[in-house]
């Protein structure tokens, strides 16, 4: 037989249902059947250490009762592998087990990849087991496992799904789901390879394109709510009804303008009515009717009022009749001029209000006129520049260059510096508290000058820069410089990529930030079709692996990069080789044998090759092997102890009731393949 009737994981799940109301007892991979069983998962090993018999039991009898075995005690002889160099204390509680619990007649141990290395038919070799918690090298001479000679690394199969959990959840911390430690092993095992030259590739995955082709999407299960398609003619009537919404919108907009016009007009001609009235009436009425009717207390409050309201009105219904608005006449001051001996008290009042008008008047038309040769200088400078790009593109091209890296740079400075002041113990922080010291501890402002004597000029004020201090010390953002630059940056770029052939979208700001964090987005995101949408439920239900494919496995042959202290794989079986004498490593390298679940892994037997080659001695030939004819790596144990368990060297190394009553569960009979006695 090829295969074992059971391949399992050694875990078993004892819990009581709550539904059945009764004990429940998994093994293997019933376990993974709900979340209640999953969290009572547990192994029989503490790391490669057998510990606990109640589990050993519980798996024991799963294994009996499926090979169909249903007498009252176990009448065949039991063959068990063990770890390398295992406890008297493990050996004599599985004995115990065997003998006392299941009645067996005989047991004999071994070491897992020694039965490995036994299929390949050599005398002479080295077996390295990739194992689930650890690895371990043995050398073999004269068909013997050298135990002395044998090494053993703290990392196996377990650590490195581990080591892939944990870099998951650094990579992706907000990871819509938990990520289970079986997950971690799925992905471990089916994406993960070694690396030939592994600084190298590393290298090279800093191109975001090769870092992209080197990443696997793993894909999560998710539920994607439902969304209800709308059909064309649906999407159309919304459509049409949203017009109809916005033109009845401006409609109802229009309609109170034109009432909020109308009603202003009212009331214009209604106070143009009251003014028509002083004629008419005593002065003494007249200023009484206008504090009555009107919210104005004298005649030029009113007349001021409708003159201003006029112009308005005439504005609103040029605007309406889409009409340019027409310019703004000059307004006549007739008192500002006039002394105050040839007016009345009441004609005084309104000078100086015509003096305020006045004033406003003339503030506007400078306004005006600084907009107009501002508008002026900026054509001027525009026609300048239009016509030193058409003398000379490369010179221009090159000055705006300057500038825009001068802006660029004071952008980052601006924000290296808000960063700095973030933290209390950086350098910016601390010259602003001893600039704000510094200006505490200054007598001179609190000293009043003497009589005649003259103050000091210490020239602060004359550089623009000195104010700066000021800013400093009170904290301030620059939001007002920041926005200032980054309109200037954004002219300068507009300019250069519409006349520069040689500046493109990527010597922009945004496009440098977005080459630097182009490996970035490759490394999280890489992998996807398109552009990345964080509002897909599918893609954010996505792990993209890349570099950990080749940095998990990298730990065998680096473990001091996750603060193993060991030395790697290679570099342990480089040693061990090359401690033999020289026709017995000869014989050694021309049988290298690699076993274990983790040697399915991808590209093992190069960079093992690559590895050794160089710590052996020059051009002496190498032969590394894996399963026999391709088999499954993980099952070369179970076959090379099925093949053993018939011979004669098997017979003669079983322990028997008998000898286990006598010698006590300690007792070992010493074979090839197996521990020593101790």
């Amino acid at each position: 037989m090829d295969t074992p009737y059971i391949d399992r994981p050694n875990i078993v799940s004892r819990y009581r249902d709550r539904k059945l109301l009764r004990n429940t007892l998994l093994f293997g991979n019933d376990v993974e059947v709900d979340a209640n069983s999953r969290s009572n998962g547990r192994s029989m090993f503490d790391g490669d250490m057998l510990i606990h018999g109640d589990l050993m039991e519980s798996a024991l009898d799963y294994t009996f009762l499926t090979l169909g075995i249903d007498t009252s005690s176990i009448e065949h002889p039991i063959v068990m592998t063990e770890r390398l160099a295992n406890p008297i204390f493990t050996r004599a509680m599985t004995s115990e087990i065997l003998f006392e619990l299941y009645g067996a007649p005989e047991v004999s141990y071994g070491i897992d990849s020694l039965f490995a290395f036994s299929r390949h038919k050599k005398q002479d070799g080295l077996a390295i087991n990739l194992g689930h918690n650890a690895s371990t090298i043995i050398p073999v001479v004269d068909g013997k496992g050298i135990l002395s000679r044998a090494k053993r690394i703290p990392w196996g199969g377990a650590q490195a799904a581990d080591l892939m959990l944990k870099l998951t959840q650094l990579k992706y911390p907000s990871f819509p789901v938990k990520v289970t430690n079986s997950q971690a092993t799925f992905m471990y095992r089916e994406t993960c390879y070694f690396s030939s030259d592994y600084e190298a590739e590393l290298r090279s995955l800093t191109d975001p394109v090769k870092m992209m082709e080197q990443t696997k999407v793993i894909q999560f299960p998710f539920n994607q709510p439902e969304v209800v398609e709308k059909t064309e003619e649906e999407i159309a009537a919304a459509l049409e009804r949203r017009r109809e919404q916005g033109k009845r919108l401006q409609d109802m907009q229009a309609k109170q303008r034109a009432e909020k016009l109308a009603a202003q007009v009212a009331e214009l001609d209604e106070y143009k009515t009251i003014l028509g009235e002083r004629s008419n009436i005593k002065k003494a009425d007249f200023l009484k009717r206008i504090s009555e009717v009107t919210p104005f207390d004298t005649e030029a409050e009113l007349e001021a009022w409708v003159t201003k309201t006029e112009a308005e009105v005439r504005r609103k219904q040029r605007r309406a009749a889409g009409e340019e608005p027409e310019p703004e006449e000059e307004p006549s001051f007739p008192l500002v001029d006039r002394p105050d001996e040839e007016l009345t008290e009441e004609e005084i009042k309104d000078k100086r209000r015509q003096k305020l008008m006045k004033a406003g008047w003339e503030a506007r038309v400078k306004i005006r006129e600084e907009k107009q040769r501002e508008k002026e200088r900026l054509e001027e400078e525009q026609r300048k520049e239009d016509e030193e790009r058409t003398n000379n593109l490369e010179g221009w091209a090159a000055r705006l260059k300057e500038e825009q890296d001068e802006v660029i740079e004071r952008i980052r400075e601006r924000k290296k510096r808000k960063a700095q002041l973030g933290d209390r113990k950086s350098a910016a922080a601390q010259n602003r508290m001893k600039s704000i010291a510094s200006l505490a501890a200054d007598t001179n402002g609190g000293k009043k000058r003497k009589k005649g004597e003259e103050e000091k000029d210490d020239g602060f004020g004359r550089d623009d820069s000195d104010w700066a201090v000021y800013r400093e010390i009170g904290g301030e953002d620059d939001s007002e410089a920041e926005e200032d630059d980054l309109a200037q940056l954004e002219s300068i770029e507009s300019r250069l990529l519409q006349y520069d052939p040689t500046f493109t979208d990527d010597d922009t700001l945004e496009g440098k930030v977005r080459v630097k964090n182009a490996l970035l987005n490759a490394f999280v995101r890489g992998g996807t079709e398109g552009k990345y949408d964080s509002e897909s439920m599918e893609q954010s239900y996505q792990i993209h692996l890349n570099v950990e494919r080749i940095r998990v496995p990298e730990t065998w042959f680096q473990p001091a990069m996750f603060g193993i202290d060991s030395a790697g794989l290679g570099e342990v079986a480089g040693w061990l080789m090359n401690g033999f004498e020289d026709d017995v490593r000869k014989r050694i390298m021309q049988c290298v044998v690699l076993t274990g679940g983790s040697t399915k892994l991808p590209n093992l037997l190069p960079r093992m090759r690559n590895t050794l080659t160089p710590v052996l001695p020059f051009r002496e030939p190498l032969k590394i092997l894996g399963a026999v004819d391709g088999g499954d790596p993980r099952l070369e144990a179970w076959r090379g102890m099925a093949e053993w368990a018939s011979s004669a060297a098997a017979k003669a190394s079983r322990v028997t009731r008998a000898e286990y009553e006598e010698n006590g569960g300690e007792w070992l009979k010493e074979h090839a393949w197996g521990n020593v006695a101790i």
